[in-house]
């Protein structure tokens, strides 16, 4: 630890002077007054030079001092506790046989090739002409204020843009009701239930409630507080939301999401459609993303895709071939900073090669390694497989909702140069 104790005069308030080698700079913890660096960085002093911090046993990403190991389990933020009425052990999560995951890296190429034919086929006959675009639209009201900001980053516009697009999504689906309690389904730091509360909660009787596994900082909703905001911290897959008061006492709920990642999103489908809350859900409208971290076991649609011929096995190979679709657009980061996407490159969608067909080069060998497949391919073909896996994934989602009483349709809420990860499923009552 001792190369990277630095001291600094450019630090003004009472920061931790240890330097974080893999940030490149100082670690950003408080220190109490007259110490020189927090807690998990400080030196021993020299009479605790033989003792070691070892790892947390609740949490491994902190540390302490096997002398005060005892004491710390005690305190420690991580430890176990009692839990709340509305946390129940895998109460999203169905009884199945896991499926071990394989890597693509792992999988023939033979069995590959014959995937990626079985995606492209079922995206014809199913999704291509049931995937709408939606056209740009201004910016929403309740986001306008910061998105016109003359010193705001063009990073962060792209995230406005897409929560504006999302609201208008609510709007026009007429989701928006008195009495309504919009659930934001993996918060994070509260960004869409910001500006929900904004559009719709003043005077309505209406309320925000975010969740998220992860406790965070520097939270939106931290100005919402007293004025019909609510923020828990649970796994999806345990959170029995009609135990939760805010949705309780609502007449009616609503689900959000912005980027909700990999098998989070089917939690959250089980959680809105559960049985205690299935009559109070006037509809979800979810963007996914993180296609990769599903999981069979857990996935909503699986028994939907294996109706139209997409067996477990299958499935484990997409799971590998959606990551294409956002590894990269070919440029590396510092040329992309340095001439950020044109106003043409943020107005196209998955339809740029909707007309150029993937195929694979028929010259290879059955055993040809899954690595030798991927470059026979272009980058643009690459993208294309990855994006029709993904959206091939929500289309199971779209049929289980729709198993379960509501109107669902997928589109594209935002041109693709804005976010890659594009797809929002849209699902109201009947």
């Amino acid at each position: 630890m001792s190369n990277n104790i630095h001291s600094t005069k450019e630090s003004n308030g009472p920061q931790c002077q240890y330097f974080v080698l893999r940030k490149k700079r100082l670690c950003r913890m408080t220190v109490r007054p007259g110490n020189q660096y927090c807690g998990e960085h400080q030196p021993p002093p020299n009479d605790c030079l033989s003792d070691k911090r070892i790892a947390c046993p609740n949490d491994p990403k902190h540390t302490c001092y096997i002398s005060k190991l005892e004491k710390h389990l005690t305190i420690c933020n991580a430890r176990q506790q009692d839990q709340p009425p509305y946390i129940e052990y895998n109460i999203n999560t169905p009884i199945t046989n896991a499926v071990p995951r394989i890597l693509l890296s792992e999988i023939p190429g033979d069995i590959i090739i014959q995937v990626i034919n079985k995606v492209n086929s079922l995206y014809d006959k199913f999704i291509k002409s049931n995937i709408v675009s939606i056209p740009e639209r201004v910016i929403h009201a309740a986001v306008a204020p910061e998105f016109n900001e003359t010193d705001r980053q063009e990073s962060s516009r792209r995230h406005l843009r897409q929560t504006s697009s999302l609201l208008w999504l609510v709007e026009e689906e007429n989701l928006v009701d008195n009495e309504t309690c919009y659930v934001e389904l993996g918060a994070g730091k509260g960004q869409l239930s910001f500006y929900a509360h904004a559009a719709w909660c003043a005077g309505a009787g209406s309320s925000v409630l975010l969740v998220d596994r992860a406790t965070l900082r520097h939270k939106r909703d931290g100005r919402l507080r007293g004025r019909g905001a609510a923020r828990l911290r649970a796994e999806l897959a345990h959170l029995a939301l009609h135990r939760v008061p805010a949705a309780a006492t609502a007449r009616r709920l609503v689900g959000l999401a912005k980027h909700l990642c990999g098998v989070a999103t089917d939690y959250a489908l089980r959680c809105m459609t559960s049985e205690g809350v299935l009559g109070k859900t006037r509809g979800v409208v979810i963007a996914t993303c993180c296609h990769h971290r599903c999981e069979y076991s857990a996935y909503v649609g699986n028994r939907h895709l294996l109706d139209m011929g997409v067996t477990a096995e299958d499935l484990n190979a997409m799971l590998g071939l959606v990551s294409w679709a956002t590894c990269g657009d070919g440029r590396n980061r510092l040329h992309r900073q340095n001439k950020p996407a044109s106003d043409e490159h943020l107005a196209t969608t998955e339809t740029d090669h909707s007309n150029s067909e993937v195929g694979c080069d028929n010259n290879l060998p059955d055993e040809a390694p899954p690595e030798q497949l991927k470059h026979s391919l272009s980058r643009e073909q690459r993208e294309q497989v990855g994006r029709r896996a993904k959206a091939l994934l929500d289309w199971g989602r779209k049929l289980y909702l729709e198993e379960k009483g509501f109107n669902v349709k997928l589109c594209h809420y935002v041109p693709i140069g804005v976010s890659p990860e594009n797809v929002c499923i849209v699902a109201t009552k009947m």
